[in-house]
């Protein structure tokens, strides 16, 4: 009887400890798509949500978006990459932290075989969207205030050029792979991340990386909490997962993390796709 009753309490102290462990409320990361349609995310979250217990919730889309889900108190922080941004939502009293910029990649631009407007020819992103520009051969823009957007429409202001109301330019108002496999269809030229190029490679055959890594194409990624207390949620029923969201920010910037960010990519692309930034 004794042993009976002792077994009851083990089983009753484990079913306990397992209704504690799933108690722990879902982080929700708003997020860019580069980061989850390279596949870094779907790679790094697992390892994260078996250590400490935690489920993450991410919501994938582009940065302006994403930002925009913060404001509206359905994100517990943020992962993204377009700085001015970053900046006006610190501004405006959204964040709980800082802007932790921690890793970076590099923007493409990838394009037709062919290469009508020689664009690997060039000495950086400006040269070449004037190159495009000057050949009237194709551009596909995500062309929704995306980060990628952002810096895409930022080139264009460097260049000195509108190319809004031109016919060669094509605005898709989607994610990275949309616009990849749009680019892809037409045969035209288009501004990405490299990580979400190489993983949808196979998928685009008529599409070349051909500039990379130019000083006006660096890309880097930002974490961002969110502020339970800031007055844009004044008289509204929102609950920030604080407690959450730090955890998953400190993971990030750790030992574990960054282990698994530096190889990521080398053994299916053959090269690292993110790298981290020097502290």
């Amino acid at each position: 009887m004794k042993k009976l009753l002792a077994l009851i309490l083990i089983l009753g102290m484990i079913f306990s400890f397992a209704a504690c462990a799933q108690e722990k409320p879902v982080i929700r990361l708003a997020t860019t798509t580069s980061v989850n349609d390279s596949g870094l995310l779907p790679y790094l979250l697992p390892v994260f949500e078996e250590k400490t217990g935690y489920k993450v919730e991410v919501a994938s889309a582009g940065t302006g978006i994403a930002i925009g889900y913060a404001k509206s108190g359905d994100a517990d922080l943020l992962l993204v990459h377009s700085k001015k941004q970053e900046e006006a939502f610190i501004e405006e009293g959204f964040a709980s932290t800082e802007r932790l910029s921690f890793m970076y990649n590099y923007f493409v631009i990838v394009g037709p075989e062919a290469d009508p407007a020689k664009v690997a020819e060039t000495a950086n992103a400006a040269d070449a969207f004037k190159a495009i520009a000057e050949s009237g051969a194709g551009f596909a823009s995500r062309g929704d205030n995306s980060g990628t957007h952002n810096k895409e429409t930022g080139i264009w202001e460097s260049a000195g050029i509108d190319p809004t109301t031109e016919a060669w330019y094509n605005s898709v108002g989607s994610g990275m792979g949309d616009t990849l496999t749009k680019a892809n269809e037409l045969n035209v030229y288009t501004l990405t991340d490299k990580a979400t190029f190489l993983s949808m490679k196979d998928k685009l055959p008529n599409l070349k990386l051909l500039k990379e890594e130019a000083d006006d194409m660096k890309n880097t990624y930002s974490l961002l909490g969110v502020n339970p207390e800031a007055k844009g949620f004044e008289g509204k029923d929102v609950k920030i997962n604080t407690e959450g969201a730090n955890a998953l920010i400190e993971w990030l910037q750790g030992a574990e993390a960054a282990a698994l960010i530096e190889a990521y990519g080398k053994d299916t692309y053959g090269e690292q796709l993110f790298y981290l930034l020097k502290k």
